[in-house]
């Protein structure tokens, strides 16, 4: 059964599997826990909507992750979506708090953020990008 598993996410489908988890993970300790130099950093997009709505955000963006990753491969670009989006966007967020001076030491984790996109990227082009195929569909390698 692991096997099988195996041949049909590959790398790709791992990838998004684990960034997913870790996004919901990460979703749900910003909706219970209490970070007080979050808020400041993160100021910029708090402008939008409430940490908790970011929470939610985040939960979505990983829950689009996982189900993705266990869809018939090459069809997992909302997927990939959902795992750059966030980080981009707070990676935004810290530098634009940095750069406002509403928290001067955000610049330090936007190196951070920008390897998250960066990492994501290069997983969803490395293995197949918009031509990618189940190697259960008789495709050699998963390409």
């Amino acid at each position: 059964m692991l096997a099988a598993l195996w041949r049909h996410l590959r790398w790709r489908g791992l990838a998004l599997a684990g960034v997913g988890a870790c996004w919901i993970t990460y979703g749900i300790g910003l909706i219970v826990t209490e970070r007080p130099s979050l808020l400041l950093a993160a100021a910029p997009i708090l402008r939008v909507m409430c940490l908790e709505g970011w929470g939610g955000v985040w939960i979505v963006c990983g829950a689009a992750g996982l189900v993705t990753a266990v869809l018939r491969p090459g069809r997992d670009m909302v997927g990939f979506a959902g795992a750059a989006g966030p980080p981009l966007i707070w990676g935004l967020a810290y530098l634009g708090a940095a750069a406002t001076g509403a928290y001067e030491v955000a610049w330090a984790s936007v190196p951070l953020f920008a390897a998250i996109v960066l990492l994501v990227v290069i997983v969803a082009v490395l293995t197949g990008g918009w031509t990618r195929r189940c190697a259960c569909e008789g495709v050699s390698r998963g390409r």
